[in-house]
């Protein structure tokens, strides 16, 4: 009960964090984090696939995963562009901690890409204290923190949820209409 307040507290602290917002594709982006549920070995391999997409060329590429559960596995060892962490490595309230964490929060990157299609407090406190320009992820109810919510409601399968957000972040004919000066989208619920 008071790790939940405490939890709750700690994001609404966070949303008066000051940030340059800027609208990226990601073709223009140099600086790339994606944030996604790295518990099931399955899911891994999807954003392995999806961080492969865009990763060439970039300045930094950096994917983040949460593994949730004490122990990671062989499957979440770090490697380029790959980095976990778990539950372990959490507070008393569920802010992640450690190097791996500072790093990320250390950085500056022009696109924040959460993937996670659950609600998991280190990812969702993660994704508010970035630093990111442009912020993108799934529409949620309880919180606003993304440029860019997208509503998968329909549909709500990680290969569906990054093939929607490829259609929206990877230019093609006819791309300037799904994303305006102000970031908001067609897609974006209201």
């Amino acid at each position: 009960m008071l790790a939940d307040f405490y939890s709750r507290y700690a994001l609404n602290r966070l949303r008066s964090v000051v940030r340059s917002k800027r609208v990226f594709n990601l073709r223009d982006a140099k600086r790339i984090v994606v944030l996604f549920d790295a518990t099931k070995v399955r899911d891994v391999k999807l954003v392995k696939s999806f961080v492969s997409k865009f990763s060439r060329g970039k300045e930094v590429v950096t994917a983040l995963g949460y593994v949730d559960d004490n122990h990671k596995s062989f499957d979440h060892i770090s490697v380029l562009h790959f980095d976990f962490f778990s539950k372990g490595q959490l507070s008393w309230y569920g802010k992640p901690k450690g190097m791996v964490i500072n790093n990320f929060l250390n950085q500056n990157y022009d696109i924040l890409i959460d993937l996670s299609l659950k609600v998991h407090y280190p990812l969702t406190y993660l994704a508010a204290a970035a630093s990111a320009k442009y912020k993108v992820g799934r529409f949620r109810k309880d919180i606003s923190i993304f440029d860019l919510k997208i509503d998968d409601r329909k549909n709500a399968s990680l290969e569906a949820f990054i093939q929607k957000i490829t259609d929206f972040l990877i230019p093609k004919g006819g791309y300037e209409h799904r994303i305006t000066r102000n970031g908001s989208s067609v897609n974006n619920a209201i």
